[in-house]
């Protein structure tokens, strides 16, 4: 998780800050992808919220830097709301700043989530676990017109929370094959029904590890979201 930074804080406990940024989209005539402010905020907010608690931490506050008005941050903290409220944090803080002396072209939203972990000890993985990715990668446009193929953030944090997932990771612009080769250090070429080179953007997915013999209950967990990652290299394949 290239976008997540872990420091100590106490004896037992850690800082975990994770961040996304958005540009070029939002409700400026020059901005690449249009939609709402609201939605930015959310999807930005959702992006680093999914990195918080894929590397195990409790999200104790977000800060927003706004790029693109004072008349943006309303709504990018609304979006950032919708996504606490989903997870039953609304009480958390959110603060930031919004540039405002210099208006710009194009929107801009940076977005950073704060949360705190125990202290562990980092595992490598065993060559034993199986891997699925849980949801479609999808980027731009297609992102606001296929929202049934986006997973759901309800289903990260449950799965983040079950024994038999050994560990989560969100995917960003570089694709699922380039997280996953990164994320396990291994070379292998890679077998799925979606396109593994393509950008899922804003986290539209997440691959997941997990114990071979507990995939028909994440299956019917995740249901239509899930689908299954097969290094061709292994046993299995």
């Amino acid at each position: 998780m290239n976008n997540v930074v872990i420091l100590p804080l106490t004896a037992e406990k850690e800082l975990v800050i994770a961040s996304d940024n958005s540009g070029g989209i939002g409700e400026k005539r020059h901005d690449a992808v249009g939609t709402s402010n609201t939605v930015v905020g959310r999807f930005a907010c959702r992006v680093a919220v999914m990195e918080c608690l894929a590397a195990g931490g409790a999200v104790q506050a977000v800060v927003m830097q706004n790029f693109t008005s004072d008349e943006a941050w309303l709504d990018y903290k609304h979006g950032a709301e919708q996504v606490l409220d989903e997870l039953d944090l609304a009480e958390l803080p959110i603060t930031g700043s919004t540039e405002s002396n210099f208006p710009g072209l194009q929107s801009g939203l940076g977005l950073t989530v704060i949360g705190t972990r125990s202290i562990r000890k980092t595992s490598d993985f065993s060559g034993q676990e199986a891997f699925a990715v849980i949801g479609t990668p999808l980027v731009g446009q297609d992102v606001l017109e296929q929202p049934e193929k986006v997973a759901p953030l309800w289903l990260f944090q449950h799965l983040s929370r079950l024994e038999t997932v050994k560990a989560l990771l969100p995917i960003g612009s570089k694709g699922v094959a380039a997280a996953w080769r990164n994320w396990t250090q291994r070379t292998n070429q890679l077998d799925c029904v979606l396109d593994l080179e393509k950008s899922a953007g804003p986290a539209t997915c997440f691959l997941i590890a997990f114990d071979k013999g507990n995939e028909t209950k994440l299956r019917e967990i995740a249901g239509s979201y899930f689908h299954r990652l097969i290094p061709v290299d292994d046993d299995e394949s």
